[in-house]
């Protein structure tokens, strides 16, 4: 599985980040040597993938000029020398694998558009699962100069695990309820509590659910045409950029009316149209992040809400001599076990809700009970 994960910053907020005490923009400037390198690799994964570009503008040509040209956001593999390693037991010990240059869109993934060229669209390709801190060395052999970019390791143990409050188990069976009785008799949205045992894995967090549904098409007569119902999911990003005040306070509460408003947000009306829906089951899992991407998102969130003074925060970098951020991260996810299975079954009134919300009453869900 190849989990991607791409932050994205343009050129103009590294120049105006880079300049908060002046109120003058140069957009032209001469040719300087700065990589940027943006890359969250994450230790689910066999493969990752590093962009690895560079900012700097030509004499006598804007940065919007400069933005549509792919030879000038990316340094000539000739030039450089793209290497990685781990560390291990205190020794800096080459990565086993070479890594790789390839074009995104050769690997199924295509760049947003936007100013900057999208096509090609460069990164390095990194074979292995990352258990060790990480090190990773650009050496531009045209210039002379290297860089370096160190990350703090993010690795999952069978130590780890999170609970859920009320419990959601097989047996006895306590499926996953958004949708609940009240003790005044009244149908009500119910929340769900999640925290990790000990004091988690990482230093930044998102809490997120997977909703599996399937799609199907109807005759005239509301039948489904056979061989038309296909699986789809989507996934709600519950809690976003979570910083713990302290390592073992990760609980954090997910609320169900919210998660019915972000399926109805995020699926189509089929109001008019043969297409039909099924609400299946879901799974939760916790994305973790190192301590470096706690800091880069920190800086980025400064710089968005110019916190702490009237001129924007510094922005935080962990690639000596560039900009960007190098880190990794891990997912913790819920153990294929007995009571505790990856895969949760809603409660029959949390899916019959889907039905009748006025949040999702357009989306073409029909049945009251848990599709196949």
């Amino acid at each position: 599985m190849k989990n991607l994960i791409f932050l994205t910053l343009t050129l103009f907020v590294i120049i105006l980040t880079q300049s908060s005490c002046s109120n003058e923009v140069e957009v032209v400037g001469l040719w300087k040597d700065i990589p940027v390198v943006y890359a969250v690799v994450s230790n689910q994964d066999s493969v990752s993938y590093i962009r690895i570009e560079r900012a700097y503008l030509p004499p006598n040509k804007s940065a919007y000029e400069v933005a549509q040209i792919s030879d000038s956001l990316y340094f000539d593999p000739a030039d450089v020398d793209i290497t990685m390693f781990h560390i291990v037991n205190g020794d800096t010990v080459p990565w086993p694998y070479p890594l790789e240059r390839v074009n995104l869109i050769d690997e199924g993934v295509v760049r947003d558009t936007g100013i900057f060229a999208n096509n090609p669209a460069y990164a390095y390709k990194m074979l292995g699962v990352i258990e060790r801190p990480l090190l990773l060395k650009i050496d531009n052999q045209k210039t002379n100069n290297v860089f370096w970019s160190y990350t703090e390791s993010v690795y999952t143990s069978t130590n780890d695990d999170f609970y859920t409050q009320p419990t959601v188990s097989v047996q006895p069976f306590y499926p996953l309820s958004w949708r609940t009785i009240n003790s005044q008799n009244e149908e009500v949205y119910a929340n769900l509590a999640v925290a990790m045992t000990g004091n988690g894995f990482a230093s930044i967090y998102d809490y997120k659910v997977l909703f599996h549904y399937q799609e199907y098409q109807i005759d005239n007569n509301g039948n489904e045409i056979g061989g038309t119902r296909s699986d789809k999911s989507l996934e709600w990003k519950a809690i976003s950029d979570f910083v713990p005040s302290d390592a073992s306070l990760t609980k954090k509460t997910l609320s169900g009316e919210s998660f019915y408003r972000y399926v109805g947000a995020n699926l189509s009306d089929v109001t008019g149209t043969n297409l039909r829906r099924c609400a299946g089951k879901v799974e939760i899992y916790i994305d973790g992040g190192s301590e470096s991407l706690k800091l880069y998102i920190e800086a980025r969130q400064a710089n968005e809400g110019f916190v702490g003074g009237l001129y924007p925060a510094d922005p935080y970098s962990n690639v000596e001599g560039g900009f960007g951020v190098f880190a990794t991260g891990g997912r913790l996810e819920r153990k294929d076990r007995l009571n505790y299975p990856r895969m949760m079954q809603l409660s029959d009134l949390s899916i019959e809700h889907f039905k009748f919300s006025s949040y999702t009453i357009n989306l073409g869900f029909e049945n009251v009970t848990a599709c196949n």
